[in-house]
């Protein structure tokens, strides 16, 4: 149950980070470029699709593209990414990998990280310096790896994110409205706002208030998992092959394309969530 609410909480800390999908393919072989590929349709439509816009609403796209390019000049991903998000970027790997000693060493040792979280701070260092001295140089070079590959995602999604922006000021703002924000942002005030807006919600000032955020978490988490307990309780898991009737069996082989034998001889990974985690912990325990 710790490891669970341990990886609940992570999994809310870190939304934006990126998921490890090799973890989960077949005979631990790394997935392909076209399994990646496959993967992102997936959830191609994860953020909805908005409505379209009315004429009325398409006619003030130009002039609400003008405002958007004050407000989101060309590069703002990018000033974004180097000036305030990698150092956040590097706490997160540093959590991560090295930067939380307690967590390394039960993952190393086997030992519980609750029980390693009440050693000194100096000794959890110094014993994890002894078991992986190339750790920070490790996870330095993963950061960049990764820092490197989101900021060419940001620079290619950067221009759809404009013209969404602008698509948006045109449904909430009217053409009297917009010429009142581009006669502003040409202000030496507004200007400035202009080109901080965005970038000010990733400033460390702001980014810092964050902090509080994983404490609630983890007050809020045996709650959680109440009603997660509930949820499960209250909704049966679902049914394997082995356990339909034989018409069921042709239904979901015809729906699936695939054969009775293939199905019959396919090995689900069915381990319940509590499973799933006792064995990872044991797992750990013995690596």
């Amino acid at each position: 149950m710790k490891r669970t609410i341990l990886t609940a909480a992570s999994g809310i800390a870190l939304a934006f980070s990126a998921a490890p999908i090799a973890a989960q393919t077949v005979d631990s072989q790394e997935p392909t470029a076209e399994e990646f590929a496959a993967f992102g349709e997936l959830f191609g439509d994860m953020f909805g699709t908005a409505d379209p816009l009315t004429e009325e609403q398409a006619a003030r796209v130009p002039a609400a593209q003008a405002v958007v390019m004050r407000l989101f000049p060309e590069g703002t991903y990018a000033k974004m990414m180097d000036e305030t998000m990698k150092p956040m970027f590097d706490g997160i790997m540093g959590e991560m990998g090295g930067g939380a000693p307690a967590l390394s060493l039960s993952k190393l040792t086997g030992l519980d990280p609750f029980t390693l979280a009440e050693v000194d701070d100096a000794k959890l260092q110094a014993a994890l310096t002894l078991l992986d001295p190339q750790a920070d140089a490790r996870n330095s070079a993963m950061t960049t790896v990764m820092f490197d590959m989101l900021s060419g995602i940001f620079d290619k999604v950067e221009p759809a994110y404009r013209s969404g922006l602008a698509r948006a000021y045109a449904v909430r703002f009217t053409d009297a409205e917009l010429a009142d924000l581009d006669a502003y942002f040409q202000t030496p005030v507004g200007a400035k706002y202009a080109a901080e807006s965005f970038l000010i919600y990733a400033d460390p000032q702001v980014m810092e208030s964050m902090n509080e955020m994983m404490p609630l978490v983890m007050e809020a988490m045996p709650g959680m998992m109440e009603g997660m307990a509930e949820v499960t309780e209250k909704y049966p898991e679902g049914r394997k092959f082995p356990a339909l009737n034989d018409t069921e069996k042709e239904e979901l082989a015809a729906l699936l394309g695939v054969s009775l034998d293939d199905l019959a001889n396919s090995e689900p990974s069915g381990a319940s969530e509590e499973e799933y985690w006792e064995e990872d912990v044991s797992t750990d325990a013995a690596g």
